[in-house]
Order: structure tokens, then C-alpha cells, then sequence
């Protein structure tokens, strides 16, 4: 259950996802945020279970500091090397992304 997943993440990593991530991913994690709406390819929608079931963790922290080139995915989404070594961020927002799970 989401709700149970997202008490479990830091209050600070909640907000940073509201700011920094969910502009282009959506508050829902479907991709659908404000900024997204222009972007080709469309943002990840977080809520895709296929895809969930296959990204491992470690992906998501490489892609979340080092951006979606670091990985050969879409240069669009951007870096974020403010976060380098800031595990507990890191891993916070990992959580967050995993709370969309269905």
C-alpha cells in the first residue's frame, strides 16, 4: 500500500521529489507533471509495474545524481550532482520512486 510506503520516507526526500522531480514526473509519478507535458520522450511514468520490476535500485541512484545520459537514457532528465554523497537523499528519493509501485 502507498501510503504505508510513504510514511517511510524522509519528510526531506518527499520534498525534494516535489520539487525537483515531480515537475516533470507528476505528483501521481505517472509522468504527467507541469514541465513533462512538452518534453519528447515523455518522462517516466513511475507507476508502470513492467518497468518497476526491472530498474534496480542502484539504476535509480546512478540515474537520480548522474542523470539520464549517464545511463543512455533521455539527456532530458537532468543531472543532479548536488546529491553526490548524500546517501540518505539519494536513498530517500529512491524510496519515493519505489512508493509508486502498483
Amino acid at each position: 500500500d502507498r501510503s504505508a510506503r510513504l510514511a517511510a520516507v524522509p519528510r526531506e526526500a518527499q520534498d525534494l521529489f516535489a520539487t525537483r522531480c515531480g515537475t516533470c514526473h507528476g505528483s501521481d509519478g505517472t509522468g504527467n507533471g507541469p514541465a513533462g507535458a512538452a518534453l519528447n520522450p515523455h518522462p517516466r511514468n513511475f507507476t508502470d509495474a513492467a518497468w518497476q520490476a526491472q530498474v534496480t535500485d542502484e539504476q535509480l541512484r546512478t540515474i537520480i545524481v548522474s542523470g539520464g545520459a549517464a545511463v543512455g537514457k533521455s539527456p532530458l532528465m537532468p543531472a543532479n550532482p548536488d546529491l553526490q554523497g548524500n546517501t540518505r537523499m539519494v536513498d530517500g528519493l529512491v524510496a519515493m520512486v519505489r512508493t509508486f509501485r502498483p
